[in-house]
């Protein structure tokens, strides 16, 4: 089970490297498998009013997933979906996060990524972190949720170092990535 949640971390947490490349540039961000989101149109709404996705990709995006959508995230803002080559992604915000969700060719619920900052953890992983890294600023926070477990990669910097850590729902921490600036 650990190896299975590690690797779902890690593949997940390589995808958020190479997504936060592109924070910057709306244009040209793109989801994990580099397809482009499906735009929301005016003619389509969801429950709360706000756009959905339009008439003609609605068909492709699966009924279950949608349903799951709404139940789980009845918050949700702004939501584009985008096909991807094993299911389906689903980009909105709530609560004043980016969120990106994830679902399977059958609409199961796969896992989320909420992307915050340090305000927006948990205190006690907020302290487990404090604690051991005092002297990093943390500057970034992702929160991946996946069926049963809960992972947090947080984000450190300094002006000569750069890491990334990772802890689970326990406080067990992990550095994913350890990096030296260059001057």
């Amino acid at each position: 089970m650990k190896k299975t949640t590690f690797l779902v971390a890690a593949v997940l947490s390589a995808s958020l490297i190479s997504g936060r490349l592109y924070a910057q540039d709306s244009i040209a961000q793109s989801d994990l498998a580099g397809t482009r989101p499906v735009r929301a149109t005016a003619s389509a709404t969801s429950s709360s009013g706000a756009p959905f996705i339009n008439e003609a990709a609605a068909s492709s995006v699966s009924v279950r997933a949608i349903k799951d959508f709404k139940t789980r995230f009845t918050k949700a803002a702004d939501e584009k979906w985008s096909l991807m080559d094993k299911g389906f992604c689903a980009y909105f915000t709530q609560d004043g996060r980016k969120v990106r969700a994830y679902y399977d060719t059958r609409g199961h619920w796969q896992a989320s990524i909420k992307y915050c900052d340090e305000t927006q953890l948990p205190h006690f992983i907020r302290d487990v972190v404090r604690r051991t890294y005092y002297d990093l600023a943390i500057t970034f926070v992702n929160i991946i949720e996946v069926p049963d477990h809960t992972a947090y990669l947080v984000h450190l910097e300094d002006k000569k170092t750069l890491k990334i850590v990772r802890v689970n729902e326990d406080g067990e921490m992990e550095v994913m990535n350890d990096l030296i600036k260059l001057n």
